[in-house]
């Protein structure tokens, strides 16, 4: 510390507590001594400097500045009603004092000299800044920081951010909320105000004690706690918050109060057929009722697509939500209505059941659903596909093929032509037609009407066609000589 800087402590000091100093200060060698007349020339600091305070929050101690005269000497004269301005940044980094709620305060000096700017509290902003005391004498900085440690920055929800509970019961948990600062650490001592909302059919809560609203203070974790929640008799979803002054985005929690008996109903069909790999043209919907018969919005319905028995098949019939699943859950709306993402049939025809669950209900809605068998693209002949039998008689066992589509499904309804030869060893159907139609039953198969050798011995072939198919199939015939 410099000589002049010692004897304007030692100066100070004196000032500061109302002692006159009786004799010059030779503290150092050389001083001359205090003239009779010693008028300030400059300030200095008394307290208030180096401080930090959290973001709006007060400082601890107030600003103080004090008249003093350079060579460290008593003062001299009036030293009362000076006028000091205390100036903070006016953006940025900076503070506010209690008497003019700006960034300005103007002091006057009391009978010592000394100058107590009002209190300062710290505004949002982090960051190091100086607040400048002006006066006639000159300007001196007082130097600050705001801090974000220790302040609230974010809140999130701690335990169960989703719940349900029976109606006029109990929820499992009350809600819970963590405060953290600006480097994730908690909060303790900040007040959390917690808030019961009100669905669209009345559902609602209250803390126990009474009321929607309750505030709690956070712990050293920075957890607040809320008393425990009794839902009120209406069944329903409804939204509960919880928020810190300061912060302008509250978290949410979805509460449900659930009907003592709740029902599920569909709004659409509950019979869709699809052809295989196709999209069913309507997704699954499930209504979901309380046990006052209005709708519940909020409810979690689970849609599940079953499959049939494999059978003889090499996979049984079923369908996939989108990324295969079979699989998925959705939220009622405000009519009470789920609807399941679209779904794509399998590869494989047949029917199969798909079901929707909800929370309260025992017994699922249930759709029946039929994956229908693509275009015809292949005809395979059957046992008849080699036989023989005398001129003139009926062959024992009838010509029928059985169509399929691309991924061996049996086809229904294709229309098989059966056509015999027009001439040389031939035979015809029925009543001496060379040309069948006939339309495949549900397991794809065509039979011909009875088929009759000709009087021309000698073999053949008959041809079954489908459109579609690449290839007819074929009858290898004989008529026998007696």
């Amino acid at each position: 510390m410099t000589r002049i800087h010692v004897l304007l402590v030692a100066a100070f000091l004196a000032v500061a507590g109302g002692v006159t100093l009786g004799a010059p200060l030779t503290a150092a060698a050389g001083l001359n001594a205090c003239p009779a007349s010693n008028p300030p020339n400059m300030l200095a600091i008394v307290s208030g400097s180096s401080q930090t305070a959290q973001l709006g929050k007060a400082f601890q101690q107030n600003l103080q500045v004090a008249l003093a005269n350079s060579n460290g000497c008593p003062l001299t004269g009036s030293l009362a009603g000076i006028s000091i301005n205390f100036v903070a940044p006016a953006i940025g980094a900076s503070g506010t004092f209690a008497s003019s709620a700006s960034n300005v305060a103007v002091v006057g000096t009391d009978a010592n000299g000394v100058a107590v700017a009002p209190p300062l509290t710290a505004n949002n902003t982090a960051g190091a800044y100086s607040v400048h005391a002006e006066s006639d004498y000159g300007t001196i900085k007082l130097y600050l920081t705001n801090t974000a440690h220790g302040v609230a920055t974010t809140i999130a929800a701690a335990g169960q951010a989703e719940q349900s509970a029976a109606i006029l019961s109990r929820y499992a948990e009350p809600l819970r909320a963590t405060v953290l600062d600006v480097d994730g650490r908690p909060v303790q001592g900040a007040s959390v105000a917690f808030s019961l909302g009100t669905g669209i059919f009345g559902a609602s809560a209250t803390f126990i004690g009474g009321g929607a609203q309750a505030t709690a203070i956070t712990d050293a974790a920075g957890q607040a706690t809320s008393p425990p929640v009794i839902a009120n008799g209406a069944a329903g979803s409804f939204a509960a918050s919880a928020s810190v002054e300061g912060l302008s985005e509250p978290v949410s929690y979805s509460l449900r109060n659930l009907a003592t008996k709740t029902t599920l109903a569909t709004t659409t069909p509950t019979a869709q057929t699809a052809t295989v790999t196709a999209s069913y043209r309507r997704p699954l919907q499930a209504r979901v009722l309380g046990g006052d018969g209005h709708p519940l919005e909020g409810a979690t319905v689970t849609f599940a697509l079953g499959s049939s028995a494999a059978g003889s098949t090499a996979a049984a019939a079923g369908a996939t939500f989108a990324g295969g699943a079979t699989q998925a859950t959705a939220p009622t709306d405000a009519s009470g209505i789920a609807t399941s993402p679209r779904f794509r049939a399998g590869i494989t025809a047949g029917r199969f059941t798909a079901t929707a669950t909800t929370t309260g209900v025992t017994e699922p809605l249930s759709f029946s659903l039929r994956n229908v068998a693509g275009k015809p693209a292949a005809i395979v002949a059957g046992v008849a596909a080699s036989e023989s039998t005398l001129v003139g008689s009926p062959f024992p066992i009838r010509l029928g093929v059985t169509v399929t589509d691309a991924n061996n499904n049996p086809v229904r309804g294709a229309r098989v032509t059966f056509t015999a030869p027009a001439r040389g060893p031939r035979g015809r159907f029925g009543r001496r037609a060379r040309i069948a139609r006939v339309t495949t039953n549900a397991s794809g198969i065509a039979v011909a009407p009875g088929f009759t050798a000709g009087r021309v011995p000698g073999g053949y072939v008959v041809t079954a066609s489908v459109a579609g198919a690449n290839r007819a199939a074929a009858f290898a015939l004989v008529n026998e000589r007696p």
